[in-house]
């Protein structure tokens, strides 16, 4: 078993794995602001799909990889709603 990680610098690993993925996702696809929302769930549900089949198959280093694919969705998506203004913030 491999010795355990601390968990500041899983997290800081982690969100360094979703900000690259993040910026991946943007020179790939480019802007989404205008993807509508149930667009946005389909994407997130087809990615968390991916994430449950390699945890299926026991492959988690690529359900790793496909849990970071599915958190930048969910941080692109959020960016969406907070760039439309939708959010009322005081």
């Amino acid at each position: 078993m491999p010795p355990e990680i601390n968990i500041e610098v899983a997290r800081a690993t982690v969100l360094e794995h979703i900000l690259a993925e993040r910026e991946r996702q943007d020179r790939k696809w480019g802007d989404q602001i205008e993807n509508s929302d149930p667009l946005w769930a389909v994407i997130a549900l087809e990615e968390f799909g991916e994430v449950s089949r390699e945890v299926y198959e026991k492959e988690l280093g690529k359900a790793y990889i496909e849990l970071i694919q599915l958190s930048a969705v969910c941080v692109a998506w959020a960016e969406a709603l907070r760039r439309r203004g939708i959010l009322n913030e005081k």
